[in-house]
């Protein structure tokens, strides 16, 4: 019995989710105690007002980033599977140079948009100085992203390469320090504001570990890493062209879900029920994401295993890690969530001021209803990018966006408090429909014809076209 768990721990695959596992646990954990810290500290309404300025600058830079990310994960790996160095390379400068146009343009729209969008927006709910504060704050978080560059390419690297543990290492400092730098930033100025310049100085700090990070993996016998100059010297040359059509085509989706589960829900509840509900409404998230925890590990070792055995053309390999990934660890969350419910009344009393138990309760029972099918979407997204079916994901996507955007207005209006966390649970569980098309493909698909090469996927383009 012992040889056997000994040779499963041996797997890579078993090895790395473990250690992603970990991460995940501590990133939940920390970002759970960071939300209960700023709920003494500023209280409802400040901390659905930091919330909501995070939000603003989401809404802005999502589009780029989550399609990108994946996407050069996606390419980095299969180069890396194939020892591909000058592609590995020049994938990484297309996401340096992708970070460095991103940040400029959104610095440059944001000091004039960000400000006269909350003016226009919140003016009547909150005095015209507290509502541009509001903008200002959320233009401050888009310098985050140029000084975020080297952490993004570290992750990229790393899970491309599939070094999960100083992987994981990364993301877990990042959290500690950004539960340190956002509390110690409200502590020091009494102010959301304190919160958002500590969400920046977090990013600053963990680029400069995450550079010493990348430098000693280059020598610890893994999958070759060009060096920081290499990837320098290449970014003046890249062409964007092939690579940002690919990281938009995933980054639409992503911004899509994005939108309607966060983006949208935030704007609605601070409009109709205030910004102390923004606050309830992402704490009942960060709860119930600790259920999450239990297959964090899987779902980000997924898209590199999935990736690897795609340059390898191992269609029933693929399948079947799809499947024992989808439900594994669907069933495990599910299991999750249900516990954590019965849970969440005594904890909420135990970490939270009082006048957060019954709303942000309500948000989770709610919210519980949706996330248990989404659950089960943990290969989803490595299975379209591989599979280059992301305009069947597009379109299922946006129709899902029509279905559930009205439905989020006409809830809003017929309950003001719970409507936008009720329209987030409809376009969860419309996962549904993705499952039906991906069950539909493997009972369909032509292994011969479909993955004949190693181009005939989306994941196997070059960032230089």
């Amino acid at each position: 019995m012992l040889d056997k768990l000994r040779k499963v721990l041996a797997r890579k695959f078993v090895a790395d989710t473990l250690a992603l596992q970990a991460s995940g646990m501590l990133t939940q954990l920390s970002g759970f105690a960071a939300s209960a810290l700023l709920a003494f500290a500023l209280g409802a309404h400040g901390q659905g007002l930091f919330l909501m300025a995070v939000t603003l600058q989401a809404l802005m830079f999502n589009l780029v980033n989550v399609g990108v990310i994946q996407a050069t994960v996606s390419q980095v790996a299969a180069a890396s599977t194939r020892d591909k160095r000058a592609k590995l390379a020049d994938w990484l400068a297309f996401l340096v140079k992708t970070y460095l146009i991103t940040s400029t343009l959104m610095i440059g729209v944001g000091y004039f948009a960000l400000p006269y969008l909350c003016e226009k927006v919140y003016g009547d709910q909150l005095a015209l100085d507290e509502a541009r504060e509001l903008g200002r704050w959320a233009w401050w978080l888009t310098f985050w992203i140029a000084i975020d560059t080297p952490r993004a390419v570290t992750q990229v690297a790393f899970h491309g390469t599939r070094r999960m543990k100083p992987l994981a290492q990364l993301d877990a400092a990042h959290e500690l320090i950004r539960l340190a730098t956002t509390v110690g930033g409200v502590v020091i100025t009494g102010s959301p504001a304190g919160a958002v310049l500590g969400e920046i100085a977090s990013r600053l700090l963990a680029s400069y570990l995450a550079a010493h990070i990348y430098h000693a993996a280059r020598a610890d016998g893994g999958a070759w890493l060009p060096g920081w100059r290499e990837i320098i010297v290449r970014v003046p040359g890249i062409p964007m062209r092939q690579g940002i059509r690919l990281g938009l085509r995933i980054g639409l989706i992503k911004n899509t879900t994005t939108l309607v589960i966060t983006v949208l829900p935030r704007m609605l509840l601070s409009g109709a029920a205030g910004f102390s509900w923004v606050a309830y409404f992402t704490i009942a998230q960060k709860i119930l994401g600790v259920a999450g925890i239990a297959m964090q590990g899987v779902s980000r070792n997924t898209l590199p295993a999935l990736a690897e055995m795609r340059g390898k053309h191992d269609f029933r390999g693929f399948r079947r890690l799809y499947w024992r990934t989808t439900l594994i660890g669907g069933g495990v969350v599910t299991a999750a969530i249900l516990i954590g419910l019965a849970l969440t009344p005594a904890l909420l009393r135990l970490a939270y001021p009082e006048d957060y138990s019954d709303p942000v309760f309500t948000c989770c029972v709610i919210l519980a209803l949706g996330m248990i099918p989404a659950s089960f979407a943990v290969a989803q997204d490595p299975f379209y990018i591989l599979t280059n079916r992301m305009r069947p994901n597009l379109v299922i996507c946006l129709i899902g966006a029509l279905v559930t955007i009205p439905a989020n207005l006409w809830l809003v209006r017929v309950l003001p408090l719970t409507g936008p966390v009720w329209g987030q649970t409809l376009y969860l569980a419309w996962v549904l429909v993705h499952f039906g098309y991906i069950a539909s493909y493997f009972r369909a698909a032509d292994p011969a014809r479909e993955w004949a090469t190693p181009e005939s996927a989306g994941g196997a383009s070059s960032a230089s076209g």
